[in-house]
């Protein structure tokens, strides 16, 4: 897959969620304020079921349509700002975006019971909470690498300098560990041994081999970071023009 084609599908992937994240949205809207006592019980099934339904179909279709961005070649690492960037897995920011987006639509209130005043302030709320499932699409997790060091931004945010990191030790982690990690071996202020650092992989759009082989590589080479973000040194990485 070339740079330009899975910037495509990551571009598909983040307009697909935006638009079923808007739909699942106005059918609970439907459902909140236009079901009434008087709608047959047959719609009123049809328009609860509804987001659920399209959610569920969504989530499926993400994960076949979307397969190749969800395990992505070496390619998929970009060049942005002089620098190298795993972004965040397109697939699983459209799926979160997606049911942040109907996880919002919880809070909306048609009760008449409630004054006009403080029933738009509960829906004024609510449509702030549902504008958060844009986050996932427009900050979603990622990692950079610059001549300076990595700033990770993937189940918290860490800034390190390639001085921070050590050559990974010859002994295993002292720990199990589920789904895919970027274990960076770092420096301990005081201490003798270093500490670990896991990165979970499974939110960004990488082979997590080829990260890692990637970050080790200028560990142990401090001579080749300067060419850190360059078009060249992307090419020499992956074998493919940027």
């Amino acid at each position: 897959m070339t740079p330009a084609r899975f910037d495509r599908y990551v571009l598909a992937s983040k307009a697909t969620a935006a638009g079923v994240a808007l739909l699942l949205v106005a059918l609970r809207v439907l459902d909140e304020f236009g079901v009434t006592p008087s709608t047959p019980v047959v719609l009123a099934v049809a328009a609860r079921l509804a987001p659920i339904f399209v959610l569920s179909a969504a989530f499926l279709v993400f994960g076949v349509v979307f397969r190749p961005i969800h395990r992505p070649p070496p390619a998929a690492l970009r060049i942005r700002g002089g620098a190298f960037v795993a972004p965040g897995s397109p697939v699983l920011m459209g799926r979160m975006a997606m049911g942040w987006a109907l996880l919002g639509t919880v809070f909306l209130d048609s009760d008449p019971s409630l004054s006009p005043t403080t029933r738009a302030g509960v829906n004024a709320g609510a449509a702030l909470v549902i504008a958060g499932a844009a986050w996932p699409l427009l900050r979603g997790p990622r990692l950079a690498m610059t001549p300076a060091g990595l700033t990770i931004r993937a189940g918290g945010r860490r800034v390190l300098r390639w001085d921070d990191l050590v050559r990974v030790p010859a002994e295993p982690l002292p720990l199990t560990v589920r789904g895919p990690k970027l274990a960076l071996s770092i420096r301990r202020p005081g201490r003798a041994d270093p500490g670990w650092l896991l990165v979970p992989l499974d939110l960004l759009a990488v082979e997590p081999v080829f990260l890692g082989t990637v970050v080790e590589h200028y560990v142990e080479n401090p001579e080749r970071r300067p060419a850190i973000g360059t078009p060249e040194e992307y090419t020499r990485l992956t074998g493919v023009a940027a």
